[in-house]
């Protein structure tokens, strides 16, 4: 069983938890889907199933139970930084992956929108979550991977679609959107049959909170 590896990454779920009765994220989530089938259609590229649409933190790639089990074990021990907020304004392409993206600005979770100042909680989450990663893993994290955890080499972002094969000319959003999260998570990478052959679904296997925030007014 030990041999056995699933492909894991630590995320920010963007799919509203309908058990929840008030959700800020709901108003934005479906403002990003229709975004993301407008582009998508415009570019001739494929989108993203709106229950996969995330923001990664941190990609671990194919990673052993044992691993598993050790990595959610230090992340159980982790102090997580305060909860925090991103702002989602500029449609981006990546033109080796072929990718559309969104791009994503932490800010302090106060919620008038003239109060904003910027976080440094999503930073600190993606190196605490990084170097969680290399001590489960005895280092076998993808440098792909560790390079996310410097300032420079992380981007938060958004993928919309996937397949888009030549540059296309993207027009600037009508509105910028806001997200809050008081979660992140540990999700799976799996693959599942469709009407058009194969794909990919993202899932949850377990959630953490983030501190609550503080505000200074």
């Amino acid at each position: 069983m030990s041999d056995i590896t699933e492909r894991l990454f630590f995320a920010l779920g963007l799919p509203p938890n309908t058990n929840k009765q008030d959700n800020g994220n709901l108003k934005p989530f479906q403002q990003l889907c229709r975004l993301k089938s407008t582009v998508a259609a415009e570019v001739q590229g494929k989108p993203v199933i709106n229950n996969n649409l995330h923001i990664t933190l941190v990609f671990l790639g194919a990673i052993k139970q044992q691993q598993k089990q050790r990595l959610i074990t230090n992340v159980n021990q982790l102090i997580a930084p305060q909860a925090f907020s991103v702002s989602c304004s500029g449609l981006h392409y990546w033109s080796r992956s072929q990718v559309i993206w969104l791009d994503c600005h932490a800010y302090h979770p106060v919620y008038q929108q003239p109060h904003q100042r910027p976080s440094a909680a999503l930073q600190t989450l993606v190196s605490l979550l990084q170097q969680a990663a290399i001590h489960s893993t005895s280092g076998a994290v993808s440098a792909s991977a560790s390079s996310q955890a410097s300032a420079s080499g992380y981007i938060p972002h958004i993928t919309l679609c996937k397949k888009v094969t030549s540059r296309p000319h993207l027009s600037s959003l009508s509105q910028q959107l806001d997200f809050h999260f008081q979660h992140f998570g540990l999700y799976i990478s799996e693959t599942i049959k469709t009407a058009h052959g194969s794909d990919v679904q993202y899932r949850c296997l377990q959630q953490w909170a983030l501190a609550a925030a503080r505000f200074n007014n």
